[in-house]
């Protein structure tokens, strides 16, 4: 019987079934135990490959097994799943350079050990030699199904020009924590013909907004994913090239040293968070190194929601209508350096308008607010309080 097929086979018996499931997490401890012990250098490969771990895999690919069995709902989805996250690692394995024998390796090593498990349980809990069979077919099963599956990941990466091969090598491993690389950034460069440069910046662009939409010059470095693509800028300059402006919606994480780039991917995907919120404008890009403010402020929301009572008491106890005005007048205020004339002059009101709130902060506050010693503090809750999105 194959895996095509499994879902018309009579299920298993509720019992069995609950027994698979309680058995499962040993399982998967024994066979991550195997595998790691068996093929050490192959784990660590696995257990660096951005979105997958050995732990992670093993679990996956035993559910999967599981459920194609389910007695009350039987999941024909679970196939479809497997498939594409052996796609998935496959496609890894080719942009990494590693080959998928260590792959197959790994996965008749786990095999063996889920087999030689079901059969000490159907010995153990007498099951009819036809359901063992069943399940010990569906085991080699799935483990073909998965080495395909890998496979045309693998010859969907490695059928392309080898020249942008080692380009998304390249990028992969510019944007990679630390010590995650598969090589040095030099050697990686070289061969893909690119100039390692001195600084980097990553534009993070929205879900769907393929970089192919965009007319890029041939230095930077594209990842094409629809679900998180990204830039990434070889020496940013300021403002910025004339092409960057049309990828608006995007964020332009800092710039940063060429071995920090994963700093600067996780910033760019977290002011991209918060623009897709309404909590940060949609510029054309957005630039972090210009929300500095905001983006530390909504990193610690939590704390800095816990500190505005203390800072502000009073004022947060108003009515929306009349906190509003004095809360924004105060920030400003601090941001023009306590000069209550140009902060008229950047919220466009007279300047005794301004005199007069800051007078109501202080006899609400008792005199606390503002206080100087705090105007750091003070300012990044007042940011986090008027942003957009912010209750």
């Amino acid at each position: 019987m194959t895996l095509a097929n499994a879902q018309d086979a009579d299920p298993l018996p509720g019992e069995m079934r609950r027994m698979l499931l309680r058995q499962m997490p040993a399982v998967v401890d024994e066979m991550e135990k195997a595998v790691r012990s068996g093929l050490p250098d192959y784990t660590h490969i696995a257990d660096g490959t951005d979105g997958f771990s050995v732990r992670q895999v093993i679990d996956r690919t035993v559910s999967c097994f599981v459920s194609l069995h389910d007695v009350t709902r039987p999941s024909p989805a679970a196939t479809a799943e497997l498939v594409s996250l052996y796609e998935a690692i496959g496609a890894q394995h080719g942009r990494l350079g590693h080959p998928l024998d260590m792959l197959r390796d790994a996965l008749d090593l786990g095999g063996r050990v889920a087999c030689r498990r079901l059969i000490e349980d159907a010995y153990r809990e007498g099951w009819p030699e036809s359901v063992l069979a069943t399940m010990t077919e569906d085991a080699f099963e799935l483990m073909s199904t998965a080495i395909a599956a890998a496979s045309r990941g693998y010859a969907g990466v490695c059928g392309r020009d080898p020249v942008d091969v080692q380009r998304d090598r390249l990028r992969d491993a510019l944007v990679a924590d630390p010590g995650q690389g598969p090589r040095p950034l030099a050697e990686l460069a070289a061969a893909a013909g690119w100039q390692l440069p001195r600084t980097l910046a990553v534009l993070a662009l929205p879900p769907g907004d393929h970089p192919q939409t965009h007319v890029l010059p041939p230095e930077v470095l594209a990842d094409r994913g629809p679900a998180a693509p990204y830039l990434i800028l070889p020496n940013p300059r300021d403002p910025g090239p004339r092409w960057l402006p049309k990828a608006k919606g995007g964020a332009l994480g800092p710039a940063v040293p060429v071995d920090q780039g994963a700093v600067s991917l996780r910033w760019a995907r977290r002011a991209l968070d918060l623009v897709e919120r309404g909590m940060l404008p949609a510029d054309a890009p957005l630039r972090c190194v210009d929300h500095v403010a905001a983006l530390s402020a909504f990193q610690s929301g939590d704390l800095l929601e816990a500190a505005a009572t203390t800072l502000l008491g009073p004022l947060l106890e108003l009515p929306p209508r009349r906190r509003e005005p004095l809360l924004e007048t105060l920030l400003v205020y601090l941001r023009c350096g306590d000069n209550a004339v140009h902060t008229a002059e950047r919220l466009h009101v007279h300047e005794q308008t301004v005199r007069y709130r800051l007078r109501q902060i202080t006899q609400l506050t008792g005199g606390t607010c503002p206080d100087p010693e705090r105007h750091l503090e003070t300012m990044l809750v007042l940011t986090w309080l008027l942003s957009p999105g912010t209750d």
